[in-house]
This record gives structure tokens, sequence and C-alpha cells, in this order.
């Protein structure tokens, strides 16, 4: 059963550094590395079916069965999945740079124009299974089902989100491509699964903002509260908000269950100071901008009006 941390950020800066973190907060931003993990997962698929094959002799340990035996014709489809299976082998951060160079050769291989109807039956047949094993964590379904509609997958995999999660971290701090492959079921051998990734790198498994709630105080403040499974997200993330977004942020969270609880803040990409919310510490939480717990939580007192604003989750 998930233990759900409570977070608070409150945050400060110049109006227009505000208005870029409130389009973050509410997730109204392009995931752009969404859209090069899903070209990269059908470029990873064409590999397996051997629609796309490197022009030189290469191997990929971690799947096998991603470079069929044979080497592909020296044309420009080719060549731009071999560039595209080099940056695979290197398990590339997927940051703008990357973003730029996938798009980049996800057109070339000319796999947006191929329809699942025009795919050869011997190679649906390859494309299926693995759609099938990966459908949970390439389609953000939580059940496991027997059998999909993998002609439905395919097409799914060209339509490209234009919202974000609320709160989405990893346009914070950027993730990996092979671990989004891989996904947390195993499929690339030896390579991190995802859950542990992010895990590693933001404390929690689901780096978004869940069940988030946001008020806009004035032009140069805004709050907003939303939960984390089990721990509040770590301290590089939060630093990091208020680096990208040149603000300042105090972070107060709670879950307990667990105990876990206390406060951080940030500068500019700098910590500041860390204090805790215990209730026998009153006098010193009460002179953190007039914060008050209620609950093991800390509750804002100075007269802004309560948060009303709520972003639900985007459909990755």
């Amino acid at each position: 059963m998930t233990e759900w941390c409570e977070n608070r950020l409150e945050i400060t800066g110049k109006s227009v550094c505000i208005d870029v973190a409130q389009d973050w907060i509410s997730g109204v931003n392009t995931p752009h590395y969404r859209h090069a993990v899903q070209q990269s997962i059908r470029m990873f698929l064409a590999g397996t079916a051997g629609i796309l094959k490197p022009v030189k002799t290469l191997s990929y340990p971690p799947y096998p069965f991603l470079i069929p035996k044979g080497l592909g014709a020296a044309n420009a489809q080719n060549n731009a999945f071999e560039q595209w299976l080099s940056l695979l082998q290197n398990d590339a951060v997927i940051d703008i740079e990357a973003v730029r160079l996938i798009e980049r050769l996800y057109q070339q291989t000319g796999l947006n124009g191929v329809k699942w109807e025009n795919i050869p039956e011997v190679s649906r047949q390859i494309i299926g299974p693995i759609l099938t094993r990966q459908y949970a964590d390439w389609f953000g379904v939580l059940t496991l089902i027997d059998s999909i509609d993998a002609g439905a997958c395919w097409e799914k995999l060209s339509v490209m989100p234009e919202r974000s999660q609320p709160c989405d971290m990893i346009q914070i701090m950027p993730t990996r491509l092979a671990s989004e492959l891989n996904g947390d079921g195993n499929l690339l051998k030896g390579i991190e699964s995802l859950s542990s990734l992010n895990a590693r790198v933001f404390d929690i498994a689901w780096p978004s903002g869940h069940g988030l709630k946001w008020e806009r105080g004035d032009i140069g403040y805004i709050e907003v509260l939303f939960d984390s499974p089990w721990t509040p997200p770590c301290a590089n993330v939060i630093a990091q908000v208020s680096a990208v977004f040149d603000c300042e942020v105090k972070h107060s969270y709670c879950e307990p269950i667990n105990e876990i609880q206390g406060f951080d803040c940030y500068a500019y990409g700098k910590h500041v100071t860390s204090g805790n919310l215990l209730t026998e510490n009153v006098d010193s939480i009460n002179q953190i901008e007039g914060d008050l717990v209620t609950n093991g939580f800390p509750i804002n007192v100075s007269g802004k009006p309560p948060l009303v604003n709520q972003a639900s989750s985007a459909t990755a």
C-alpha cells in the first residue's frame, strides 16, 4: 500500500519567472522527452522486426534481437537507425540536444509515415508480442492484460502528447533512453529499470505532482500542494527547480506514518537552510513565514487565499 507524502512548495521570484514556473506546475508544457521516447520505441520495434538494420556490424547485448543477422543497405533510413542505436548503447540522457537528435533521426527513418497495415505480416508477428510485453510500461496502463490491439498501439506511438504531467520533474532533471525503453519488465538485460532510475535520481518512483493544487498569491508568488509516494522528492530536484525558474523555493513535506517531515529552502539553485516541522518545536516553526502545524503538516496563515486550482494528470 502506498503511503503518500504531502508536499508544499512556496515559490517566490520575478513575475515572469513565476509565469514560466506556473506552466510547469499546471502541466501545460509539451513533454518533448516523451516524444523522443515514443519515437525511440518505434525505432526499437522496427529494428527487432528487421525493418531497419545497421549498415555495419554492431551488437546490443541487453537485447540481441534488436539487431537481426545481416546488414542493411547503406541508405538514409538505416544510417539514421544506426545513429539512434549508438544513443541506446550509451544509454543517452534525453536532454534538449538528444530530443532534437532523436526527432531528426526518426524523421530520416521514415517511420512516421508507416502504417500498421503496411508492415509485412512477418514483422508484425515480431512486433506484436513485444508490445504486449511492454504494454503497461510504454502506455502507462497499470493492469496486465493477455492480448492487445498491436495495430492500435503502433499508431498510438505516433500521436505525440501535447501536455505534460503536473510538476513533471523529468522536465527538470532528464531521464535516460535505455531505462525508458526497459520500463520495469526487465526487457533489456542488465539495464536499470525505470523505477530504479527514478528512485535514484528523484527519490520517488513516479516523479510528478499527484493530487496537485496551486494558488497564485500575487505576481511574484505561487504556492503548490502535491503528494508523492512514500517520500518527498530529493533535495537535488527542488534545488534545480529554484535554478531553472530563477527563484526561491521553500519545500515543506510530511509523511506521518513513517515520521518523515521537515522543510528545506533553496535560492537560485543553492541550498539555504533546513529544519523540522515537529509539533513540539512550534516556536521555531512560527518564525518561518507564519506557518503552523495542523495534523503534522504546515498550514500557511499569512492571509493568502486557500488553494483552489487543481491540475489533473495528463496522459503520458
